[in-house]
């Protein structure tokens, strides 16, 4: 009898601590992408360039099973990190968005990362800030 109280209370011990390791999800994005404005909640264009006259670049995402955990969305320009925010996620899904003031000498091919609570990135975008052709 005793033995079998030990094997269940190991047995309750390693589900509990299994749940505790696994309560936060890595999460994931849907739907990303890059526009030139958010209204109402949703981008208003789907791009991956932009000219260099353009005065605000945006990242657009749904967060998805990341519900409690702090999100930083990260911009880079050609390796060099120029910007990060914060994100605090309250619902299972999520709609979010990170903006990128820009400046006319920032050419080139800009980077943004999302990273889950853990600090994994879970994605990446890539778009081009150039001057017009």
């Amino acid at each position: 009898m005793r033995i079998r109280l030990f094997a269940l209370t190991l047995a309750l011990a390693a589900l509990v601590s299994g749940q505790a390791v696994h309560a936060q999800t890595q999460g994931s994005v849907a739907n990303a992408t890059f526009t030139a404005n958010v209204a109402d909640g949703a981008p208003v264009d789907f791009r991956q360039q932009f000219t260099n006259g353009t005065p605000v670049v945006y990242y657009y995402g749904e967060l998805l099973d990341l519900a409690g955990q702090t999100v930083k969305m990260r911009w880079s320009l050609e390796g060099k990190s120029m910007q990060e925010t914060s994100v605090a996620v309250t619902h299972a899904r999520q709609p979010s968005w990170s903006m990128m003031k820009m400046q006319p000498q920032w050419t080139g091919n800009w980077t943004v990362e999302v990273l889950n609570g853990e600090g994994k990135v879970i994605d990446r975008r890539n778009f081009a800030y150039n001057p017009p052709l």
